[in-house]
């Protein structure tokens, strides 16, 4: 059965806005923190950038501020599996309250010409690992 990936991450200090939580901004680098701790496990590669994405989309609910000084667990799930590109699902918690969730829409590029290129079959095989539904487009 498929199991979402799962990093902790670590607000710094220097995250904080003057409302005393973490940015949004700097949230969004935090989840990318954690969504390339999940490409480095790819099977096959030392670096994620041996098969490059790019974000194509991106969205965010904020359900409660994030504060320096607490872990935020990240969970990423595959949501959808297409030619070129694949949904990723986030769900942050701090202190057992989910934080943030949302999606990412990524593209695999090829890294000598940065345009689209198909998911290589390793890849979906890989991609299918974290896909708790199984709808493929």
């Amino acid at each position: 059965m498929p199991e979402p990936y799962r990093a902790r991450i670590s607000p710094r200090w220097s995250d904080q806005d003057l409302n005393g939580h973490v940015n949004h901004a700097a949230v969004v680098t935090l989840l990318e923190e954690a969504r390339i701790q999940w490409r480095a496990t790819t099977p096959g590669t030392r670096t994620a950038a041996a098969t490059p994405t790019v974000v194509a989309a991106l969205e965010l609910n904020y359900r409660r501020p994030v504060f320096h000084g607490r872990d935020l667990t990240v969970e990423l799930t595959v949501s959808r599996i297409g030619t070129s590109s694949y949904t990723l699902e986030c769900a942050a918690t701090q202190s057992g309250e989910v934080a943030v969730d949302g999606r990412t829409v990524l593209v695999a590029v090829s890294p000598e010409t940065g345009a689209a290129r198909p998911l290589a079959d390793a890849e979906r095989h890989w991609l299918a690992q974290f896909q708790l539904s199984p709808c493929r487009t």
